[in-house]
């Protein structure tokens, strides 16, 4: 069985982290995305898949020819020209597709624990022509939400809905097991969406059927969100496996005198860490950061190569690649740095600030 993977998006509510890294390969624990994504269909069973992209595809290609433990589990390219939506996208992908069984499809930004296994042999004992997967979330009020009958088929679906006409807390999860006549129908070469019109057309006619899961689940296309998978993962609620570590510091980084390394963490190699320095409550550094003396890292994401000079404080954050912040400059607040930029000396940043890639700001004085 083989999966199609959807990672043509450009990730546009990531922004400024995905100007430079396409959102599959954003890292979690200094690991891309796309390697939970390819774990999660292994365990499954699955023994391939098909990228559907779009958006920077060669970062994407180039990363799974690196790999050298796929073990015969293939992976095929569907480039887009232009957009197709997500039903057009994976219609795209439909000529790398091998013999006539159902295939799964998942959003290329969801983190879950799911068991795809689950959602396959309710699939086949239904006889269902599509199944949608749903998850519970505790404000219904933010999302579309799916109403389900009690033998499992799609009732109707609900755009965002009022409070007061909420009936059901279940969301689209973003992972669909599809039979190769439902993709046959798509039309080629156009723009077209699977949730606005292809799902309301077999709900009609009663082929669509829907499995419920409460395993974990979260979609990592915003700061807040991808913040959040982060603390997950560093925590072991999800993607936990036998040889897992609440403390991950590799061998190849340097700890000054009386710093600390707080767990759950991770630290990427060719780290540096300076004197009195505090790393905690979260922390996930990538390869060759440096933390001055006496800074302070918290609940927060520093991507490859950033600089957290002395005094700095980031909390609570995203820290872009090869990122500057200056000496006693505070980050907190869900605030994200975007490639290169650099955060002045006394500057504060906070209540959710986005600073683009190589941007700079100017030093502020600071009295006392």
């Amino acid at each position: 069985m083989q999966a199609i993977i959807l990672v043509g998006g450009l990730g546009t509510r990531l922004r400024p982290v995905t100007y430079d890294t396409p959102k599959a390969l954003v890292p979690i624990r200094n690991k891309p995305f796309l390697g939970y994504t390819i774990d999660l269909l292994r365990e499954a069973g699955i023994d391939g898949m098909v990228l559907s992209l779009g958006y920077m595809p060669d970062p994407i290609q180039s990363y799974i020819a690196e790999r050298d433990d796929l073990d015969g589990f293939t992976v095929d390219y569907a480039i887009e020209k232009t957009a197709l939506g997500t039903a057009g996208g994976i219609k795209n992908a439909e000529r790398f597709l091998r013999g006539d069984g159902p295939v799964v499809v998942l959003n290329g930004d969801v983190l879950t624990g799911m068991s795809l296994r689950a959602a396959i042999e309710q699939h086949e004992a239904k006889g269902a022509r599509a199944t949608i997967t749903l998850t519970s979330v505790e404000d219904p009020t933010a999302y579309g939400l799916v109403e389900v009958e009690h033998d499992m088929k799609v009732r109707r679906f609900l755009e965002k809905p009022s409070s007061d006409e909420i009936t059901t807390n279940l969301i689209n999860a973003g992972i669909y097991v599809l039979d190769r006549e439902v993709i046959r129908s798509i039309p080629a070469d156009q723009e077209v969406s699977i949730e606005r019109e292809v799902f309301p057309h077999l709900q009609e006619g009663g082929g669509l059927y829907a499995h419920v899961s409460s395993s974990y689940w979260r979609d990592i296309g915003t700061p807040r969100s991808y913040l959040a998978a982060s603390n997950d993962v560093l925590s072991g609620a999800v993607g936990a496996g036998e040889d897992f570590d609440y403390l991950e510091v590799d061998s190849s980084v340097s700890v000054g005198k009386n710093a600390k390394i707080l767990p759950p963490v991770v630290v990427g190699l060719g780290c540096r860490i300076g004197d009195l320095a505090t790393i905690g409550g979260r922390v996930s550094l990538g390869k060759n950061c440096r933390i001055g003396a006496g800074a302070m890292v918290e609940g927060s994401i520093v991507l490859d190569g950033a600089v957290i000079e002395d005094g700095a404080v980031v909390r609570g954050s995203i820290v872009g690649k090869d990122v500057r912040v200056c000496r006693g400059a505070i980050v907190r607040g869900l605030s994200v740095l975007g490639a290169g930029s650099v955060v002045g000396e006394g500057n504060v940043l906070d209540l959710g600030i986005r600073l683009n890639p190589k941007v700079e700001l100017a030093p502020r004085s600071v009295s006392f």
